[in-house]
């Protein structure tokens, strides 16, 4: 007698939700009932896919960005289909392509008819309760789903700007509205975030005086057409002092230099070893990591497309943008402008800047219980989730299941994509992501159809 499918609730429906639809619906088969919960119409999009403007490119280059890692290609193949039509001409395994295509690329995977259908529900999830043999949603609606498991692929969230009326958050949408296109602007924060910032106004026409200020003053690097370093998992050093492996790499660096390489070798070879490195890390080492060399790993790891790098570094030499170091210390209104308090990196007294708009543009929310989403802050208050040790991320176990308060591995209840990056830290770039749910398309498919629980393969963690 066959058993009946196994209904499992996703919520989240931007890149995260949509890959982990994808990969339990071709592993399950009709052995699984998958809802997808999302409460905005574009399936896919999410925060990093929905831009519309066509300056913002892809952070990765085409090769690496199929949503399946047994098919590297897919997404190649699908843009020699549709790229034409999208503007994506003759595209190669390393160009870099506008987000919002990637984002089509996306959606088209929900229609794939070959696989079972998925169930898409357009609500907001605000609670979840677990209950005997599965989950109780709540929707923003009213109605209730009830589920044997919940995945948890809410995704990134942007931080609300933070010096009260007189700034404005980069991810507003009226962030650059009414701008005159001489204005002068201030961007707090020179990462992604601030470079999509000067890509748009660039775009539109605008011709003022762009300043960006960070603690550091760091640009995200380039991209080049490298090849990765050989690196064997015997070489990586897990376990050791921060310290120690910052030497490491700087040796490996030098050495593929003195060759006549490139450090993005030596850095693309790290990738496939850093959830390791990460999980070897003591409590304190990563503590270290994240105050010390976080920033600069960032630069590095988390690079340009080489078009934006052109666009970026030609502002950079006419002089309407500059890259300082320091901090932004107050912003006050005066006469129809903002004038701020802003002290350089080093110095011991503040000077004051003159501009007409500040946008924050300061990353995202990494601490779960700052960022504005109900279910997450429902989880926490019910004690079915609580916050990492260092407050990055959601306590999940090395398979995804949420921890509860208590200490205790849920097995009914998971997190994926970046709300887990406490665990497997590099989890926030499609790459990663894709495997991920690879990962947990395969789990659940070693326990259903049974429909077992997957309590016995939950490592419990120390309270």
């Amino acid at each position: 007698m066959t058993s009946p499918p196994v209904t499992i609730a996703i919520v989240g429906g931007g890149g995260t939700g949509v890959l982990a639809a994808c990969h339990l619906r071709r592993a399950l088969g009709r052995a699984a009932r998958i809802l997808l919960i999302e409460k905005r119409r574009g399936l896919g999009r999410g925060r990093a896919y929905s831009t519309a403007d066509p300056s913002h490119l892809l952070n990765v280059r085409v090769a690496n960005m199929s949503a399946f890692p047994s098919d590297p290609d897919h997404f190649l193949r699908w843009l020699q289909i549709n790229g034409p039509e999208l503007g994506v001409d003759a595209p190669t395994r390393y160009c870099f392509v506008p987000r919002r295509v990637y984002g089509d690329y996306l959606a088209s995977l929900v229609a794939d008819s070959r696989y079972p259908a998925l169930e898409i529900v357009c609500d907001e999830c605000v609670d979840a309760e677990e209950r005997d043999g599965g989950v109780r949603l709540s929707l923003a609606s009213g109605s209730v789903i009830d589920a044997e498991y919940c995945i948890l692929a809410t995704g990134n969230d942007g931080r609300p700007a933070k010096l009260g009326g007189a700034s404005i958050s980069a991810w507003a949408p009226e962030a650059l509205d009414n701008l005159a296109s001489d204005a002068t602007v201030l961007i707090i924060g020179a990462g992604l975030t601030m470079i999509d910032t000067v890509l748009t106004l660039t775009r539109t026409g605008h011709r003022g005086r762009i300043v960006a200020v960070s603690r550091r003053g760091l640009l995200p690097s380039a991209h080049r057409d490298v090849t990765a370093w050989p690196l064997e998992p015997a070489e990586v050093p897990c376990g050791a002092p921060v310290s120690r492996l910052l030497r490491w790499i700087r040796a490996h660096v030098a050495e593929c230099e003195a060759r006549g390489g490139d450090w993005r070798s030596v850095v693309d070879a790290l990738r496939p070893h850093t959830r390791a490195l990460w999980t070897a890390m003591s409590s304190d080492a990563r503590r270290r990591f994240l105050r010390h060399a976080r920033p600069w790993w960032d630069v590095h790891r988390h690079r340009m497309a080489p078009a934006v790098a052109h666009t970026v570094h030609r502002l950079l030499d006419e002089g309407r943008l500059e890259i300082r170091a320091g901090r932004v210390l107050e912003c006050r209104r005066s006469g129809g402008r903002m004038r701020v308090a802003y002290r350089a990196r080093g110095a011991a007294a503040a000077e004051w800047l003159t501009v007409d708009r500040v946008i924050e543009s300061i990353g995202l929310v990494d601490d779960p219980r700052h960022i504005d989403n109900p279910l997450v802050q429902a989880l926490l208050s019910r004690g079915l989730a609580r916050p990492d040790a260092l407050g990055i991320g959601l306590d999940v176990t090395d398979v995804c299941s949420l921890v509860r308060a208590s200490g205790e591995a849920g097995s009914r209840i998971f997190a994926i994509g970046p709300q887990s990056r406490a665990r497997f830290w590099e989890i926030v770039a499609i790459p990663d992501i894709r495997l991920q749910c690879a990962e947990l398309a395969a789990q659940f498919a070693s326990t259903l159809p049974a429909a077992a629980s997957l309590l016995d393969r939950v490592r419990n963690p120390v309270p």
